[in-house]
């Protein structure tokens, strides 16, 4: 396996005329590396990386995945408090907060941490961001993990630059090994005898996830079919009214959706439906980082649902002990260890 490659290529540099803002006045004391981030943009690295920033949960899960968690200098405002990182790793609340995708980010205070690495999303104003940085000399990398393979992307891209696209491997091959054995069963199943699933998003249970999500390829690979799979987009509101017309087997919520949204599922207009009468209604588990959400634990994810939807195909799988090992390969502890739970019954 070589994916790194495709990304990541040496080369020496003492004079970078095009590179605006950056001090030239020691620059023969410095060798530069490139990578090309998933914004199509050629970074250059500084040739050692041990101080990164970490802009939004999915980069901060990559990074925590790869063990790259005690180069963090600064990161994100929520993933200080994030169950998994404090279990991983209990001193992240002391990590440098630096803001947020939603709320904004405090460029002062990153600049100030003198990185080597800053990590950036795509949208709203990561372009930007990652131009200011640009011009000061510190090297920034835009990541897009929205698919599996977007997300292997992503780990392959922080690995190489953090000059160690062995610890990328490591996490892809775990991801692989697990969807392929996922794959194998469900690639056995007619498909007309195939159970049609609704994921409710973290906004409410009518904001649905569309053909072009992550949550759909989950779907897809537990060999279950997205009732929104023909919407495009982001999350997608639909009316009651459409909730009830798909009638899935299967109701989803997202971990992160509040107790107040849920309450919806008690409208007696849903009794009808089918997973309401079979009582197949639930929320994502892992009371830890959630496996609907883009990072490597979204294996987890397929394999929950694929247990959920067909429990004699998976019937032989140990869950607990697969979770266990899993978390082990990605954090280097077990699921619990660090005293997961998989509650994911809401009636």
């Amino acid at each position: 396996m070589n994916r790194p490659s495709k990304y990541f290529f040496l080369l020496l540099i003492f004079l970078i005329p095009f590179y605006t803002g950056f001090d030239y006045t020691n620059v023969d004391s410095y060798a530069y590396d490139t990578i090309t981030d998933m914004a199509g943009r050629t970074v250059l690295l500084k040739k050692s990386t041990s101080r990164i920033i970490s802009t939004f949960k999915p980069a901060s899960l990559c990074v925590f995945s790869l063990g790259l968690e005690k180069q963090l200098v600064g990161i994100d405002t929520s993933s200080r408090k994030d169950r998994l990182f404090q279990a991983v790793m209990p001193e992240v609340e002391k990590i440098v907060a630096v803001g947020s995708k939603s709320a904004g980010l405090n460029f002062e205070t990153m600049t100030a941490l003198k990185p080597d690495l800053v990590i950036l999303y795509a949208q709203k104003d990561g372009s930007a961001l990652a131009e200011k940085f640009k011009k000061m000399g510190i090297p920034a990398i835009i990541i897009l993990p929205e698919t599996f393979d977007s997300v292997k992307t992503s780990l392959d891209i922080i690995a190489a630059a953090s000059h160690e696209p062995e610890r990328a491997v490591r996490v892809t091959t775990a991801m692989d090994n697990l969807l392929s054995e996922i794959k194998k069963r469900t690639k056995t199943i007619p498909e007309h005898k195939k159970i049609t699933g609704y994921f409710a998003s973290p906004r409410g249970l009518f904001s649905t996830a569309t053909g072009n999500m992550l949550q759909d390829e989950m779907f897809q690979m537990a060999g279950m079919i997205n009732a929104a799979h023909h919407l495009n987009g982001y999350f997608q509101d639909i009316s009651p009214e459409q909730f009830i017309k798909w009638n899935p087997d299967l109701v989803v919520l997202s971990q992160h959706m509040g107790r107040l949204p849920a309450k919806n599922l008690k409208n007696p207009a849903f009794k009808t439906m089918k997973a309401f009468q079979s009582r197949s209604i639930y929320r994502f588990p892992s009371n830890l980082a959630p496996w609907d959400f883009p990072s490597p634990l979204s294996a987890l994810g397929v394999l929950w649902l694929g247990k959920t939807a067909y429990p004699s195909i998976f019937s032989d799988i140990q869950m607990d002990k697969t979770i266990d090992e899993f978390h082990k390969i990605l954090f280097n502890k077990t699921f619990t260890e660090m005293r997961g739970k998989t509650d994911e019954k809401v009636f």
